[in-house]
């Protein structure tokens, strides 16, 4: 079942993927806010209006973004990967990249990127488990491979993909309460993607 999250994420129509990776978005965005004010640098303003804009497009159709230039905007607060020795640098880099494949199908009508989001979102939990596992005595990539798969972090990561397919795959129009019903699911999760918890 859950190794067919993305065929089923495929399956979904653009403005359901679109949400999707939104309501993604939302659980990733803490890593990269925690990584801006411990390092003092970036702006996790400028990603958390943005994706405001994603949710205003989404439920108000007639909305006019200038989605390509906000896109030249975010990438100018991508932090540098090889600027910074702490682990969070990563979570803060594919929050970011996520951020900008969701822009990049809004703009170019393409669904593709939608389905980005979700692979890097599962990408940055499975870096944190390894990251965490170094320690461990693991001795081969597939015992690593097999031990990030039924990690509990990425189990979740997987639950709340398919949870959120069921959710979306019932609304034909997004209105704001359909947002507001996304962005309430996140809250109650109480963590972001990689289980750090939500002020």
């Amino acid at each position: 079942m859950k190794a067919n999250n993305f065929q089923r994420l495929r399956e979904l129509g653009f403005y359901q993927q679109a949400a999707v990776a939104a309501t993604l978005m939302e659980r990733m965005l803490p890593n990269y806010q925690l990584f801006s004010e411990v390092m003092k640098y970036g702006d996790a303003e400028l990603l958390r209006h943005t994706l405001d804009l994603v949710w205003e497009w989404l439920s108000v159709k007639k909305a006019k973004i200038n989605f390509p230039r906000l896109a030249d905007e975010l990438a100018e607060v991508i932090p540098e990967l090889n600027h910074y020795d702490c682990f969070g640098v990563y979570p803060a880099v594919d929050t970011a990249t996520a951020l900008d494949s969701l822009l990049s199908g809004i703009s170019n009508k393409d669904g593709a990127e939608f389905i980005n989001v979700a692979k890097i979102s599962q990408a940055s939990v499975a870096r944190l488990i390894e990251h965490e596992s170094a320690d461990l005595d693991i001795t081969s990539e597939a015992e690593l491979k097999q031990h990030v798969r039924k990690h509990p972090l990425m189990q979740y990561e997987m639950d709340c993909l398919a949870e959120l397919m069921d959710i979306v795959s019932g609304i034909r129009q997004f209105e704001r309460s359909d947002v507001k019903q996304l962005q309430a699911w996140v809250k109650e999760q109480g963590v972001s993607n990689l289980g750090m918890e939500l002020a």
